[in-house]
């Protein structure tokens, strides 16, 4: 029998098939859509025709209890420093970038949420802006990469707003900057964002679809703040750590609920 974790976040949802040790044997993700209990449906056929699934399923994220077979829902900000520990047994920082926010989220050395934050109530600089700019400019995330590998200086993006910025960088085209030079811009501005969220301390780690789907922003990041990494299955910790915080042999630590976004100011 195998237990499964699924993350249904706003853009994606993800599912983790792990075994009787809490071990991850397989990952899928398909897009959440309009609803969530279709995207969960697909994850669990998925997994239900080569494996002998376990119930209740073990979820996270904004369509958590939005599934019609027997579930346990979860915090997502909590399953994903519960996966995170796992990995490194250490104190850090986490910055998850997700389709709609990006979460800070520090942790101590007992593997305990000690502080989180998440960005004001705006898309700028998650999976969504990332995402809408790119249909706008009708570039690939393989492409965003390669673009960005072929960059010669930053273009200072300077606007948050998501259709503020690509105004801006429509501007910056008609004006002679290169596609290269933007994009390295863009990838510059989402990490600018994520350290507003609050200051860094000990080991960073990304997570999240971005950086799974972007693996120029990994190597970014770690030039910004060198003591930093990405943990393979980056996208998919949350649904593990779902699992792994109903399979302690005691109670990992107490789960607080997700926090609202925070409302920025002008926003």
């Amino acid at each position: 029998m195998f237990r499964l974790g699924i993350d249904l976040g706003s853009s994606y949802t993800k599912g983790v098939l792990v075994d009787e040790n809490n071990r991850i044997v397989e990952t899928h993700c398909v897009k959440s859509g309009y609803n969530f209990n279709n995207a969960a449906t697909k994850i669990i056929n998925h997994f239900t025709g080569k494996y002998e699934i376990e119930y209740p399923i073990f979820t996270c994220g904004y369509g958590r209890e939005q599934i019609q077979v027997p579930f346990v829902s979860n915090s997502e900000l909590i399953a994903v420093s519960r996966a995170v520990f796992e990995v490194y047994h250490c104190a850090c920082s986490i910055i998850d970038i997700g389709g709609q926010d990006t979460k800070f989220i520090k942790v101590n050395a007992l593997g305990q949420v000690e502080k989180f934050k998440m960005n004001r109530k705006c898309a700028a600089g998650t999976g969504s802006f990332l995402e809408e700019i790119a249909f706008r400019l009708d570039v690939t995330p393989a492409e965003f990469t390669e673009f960005a590998q072929e960059a010669t200086q930053e273009v200072k993006i300077n606007s948050f707003c998501t259709v503020f910025a690509i105004s801006e960088i429509i501007g910056m085209i008609k004006n002679g900057a290169t596609l290269p030079n933007i994009i390295l811009g863009i990838y510059n501005s989402i990490i600018l964002r994520s350290f507003e969220l609050s200051q860094v301390e000990n080991l960073l780690v990304v997570t999240g679809g971005l950086p799974a789907m972007h693996p120029t922003i990994v190597t970014l990041f770690k030039k910004t703040y060198p003591n930093s990494d990405t943990p393979e299955h980056s996208q998919f910790l949350a649904a593990w750590g779902c699992v792994l915080l109903n399979f302690e042999k005691k109670p990992f630590y107490p789960i607080p609920p997700d926090p609202l976004p925070q409302k920025g100011k002008g926003e």
